[in-house]
């Protein structure tokens, strides 16, 4: 009976798919492969020696040349895969993607299980090269056993952030949101001390129409004159009354001076008499001037900010969230709108202010100063600003989440 000897010799390979680094949208897990080739050498008389490690390693080369064409033609494979998965995520059709992943993992598993007997068949036909300079090989068999550890092929973070952008730059949206945050904040600390500044203005005027009026009543004691009955409010008409009552007194106030003559007295009493509260409401005016100033630069800041960004979601149409965030920003632009018109409100009390403390501001009724004074209540700064404020926030929330699920 013929006598057998069975040499094996086993070989691992760690990753079947070795180029990898491609593969954005979709996660392959890794292929570990052992290969055991037996071969059984025959002897008629006595027991044969072992297939040389020579043979072996001639064998093992073409097992190992055969799992390399199937790894290249399952790498690429996987890579007509990853193209047509990035088409479909652009297009926001994850469910298309999914089904594509999952007809591919089910063809890879095909290729894989396909690789055995090919890998078998090579060494069969490198073995009959063998036989032909090997006597001890002329009845040799060979076994061949593959075993593949398979995984399942699914989409990944690559898939996530594609089906979040759609392919779009969040990265320089979240520059835009970041920036348009960064005037935001700034506008938020500048409201911080809008009260104080509307407060120091309003007392500053209070404080120049409370002296004024007190300076024409000390004129008229000054002309002795404390019987003249009801006074215009109009400063320059009370001191034109003033000037009339002095000259019909008689020459005891009078003293010889005409009625020009003591208007004029009347006047620079009056004048020198309020100059030192001009200054003092014209510094809270031009504290309240910069402000404002300041707050408008910031607000078109925003207003310039929110376009480009409104520009970029229209041009994307597929960004996850993008119609979402245009609409805030739509937000953003009504509040700089609402913003931008308090502050020309303020600005028009400003410059009405400023021209009622010229020269002392004798053109103008205390009561007409007093009904302007309150129109800067009517610019909502404050309450415009805040609801600004916050939309921009939202808006940068918004991008800051699809930025986060690109990441």
């Amino acid at each position: 009976m013929p006598k057998t000897t069975t040499a094996k010799r086993t070989f691992k390979i760690v990753d079947l798919i070795r180029q990898r680094s491609s593969f954005q949208y979709i996660e392959v897990p890794n292929f570990p492969v052992e290969v055991v080739i037996e071969v059984t050498t025959t002897g008629l008389l006595t027991t044969p020696e072992p297939a040389s490690s020579a043979v072996f390693d001639r064998l093992e080369g073409v097992a190992r040349d055969k799992l390399e064409e199937y790894e290249k033609i399952i790498t690429e494979e996987l890579g007509a895969l990853e193209t047509k998965i990035g088409k479909l995520l652009e297009q926001s059709k994850p469910e298309e993607a999914e089904k594509m992943v999952e007809a591919t993992t089910a063809s890879v598993k095909n290729a894989l299980a396909s690789a055995e007997p090919a890998a078998q068949k090579a060494i069969e036909q490198r073995l009959e090269k063998e036989k032909q300079g090997d006597k001890l090989l002329t009845e040799a068999r060979v076994k061949t056993g593959l075993k593949v550890t398979f995984g399942v092929i699914s989409l990944g973070a690559g898939a996530a952030k594609l089906a979040a952008t759609s392919g779009a730059d969040v990265t320089s949206y979240l520059s835009i949101a970041k920036t348009l945050l960064d005037f935001g904040l700034e506008i938020k600390q500048q409201l911080k001390g809008e009260d104080t500044l509307r407060k120091d203005l309003k007392d500053g005027v209070t404080a120049f129409l409370e002296s004024r009026e007190s300076v024409i009543t000390q004129a008229l004691k000054r002309q002795k004159l404390t019987t003249t009955g009801s006074i215009p409010k109009n400063p320059m008409k009370a001191i034109e009354f003033i000037a009339k009552g002095i000259s019909a007194a008689g020459q005891e106030v009078t003293k010889g001076r005409n009625a020009d003559a003591v208007l004029k007295d009347v006047l620079d009493f009056v004048g020198k008499g309020i100059n030192s509260k001009i200054n003092d409401a014209e510094k809270s005016r031009v504290a309240y001037r910069n402000h404002t100033a300041k707050m408008r630069h910031n607000v078109d800041s925003v207003s310039a900010k929110a376009d480009e960004l409104t520009k970029a979601m229209k041009a994307a149409k597929n960004l996850k969230d993008g119609v979402k965030i245009g609409a805030e920003c739509m937000k953003v632009k009504a509040g700089v709108r609402g913003l931008a018109e308090a502050l020309g409100q303020a600005e028009s009390f400003l410059d009405e202010m400023q021209q009622v403390m010229k020269g002392g501001g004798l053109e103008c009724d205390d009561s007409t100063i007093l009904q302007k004074l309150k129109r800067i209540d009517l610019a909502t700064i404050a309450s415009q600003g805040g609801d600004l404020v916050s939309n921009i926030k939202s808006v940068y929330d918004l991008v800051s989440n699809v930025a986060a699920a690109a990441a």
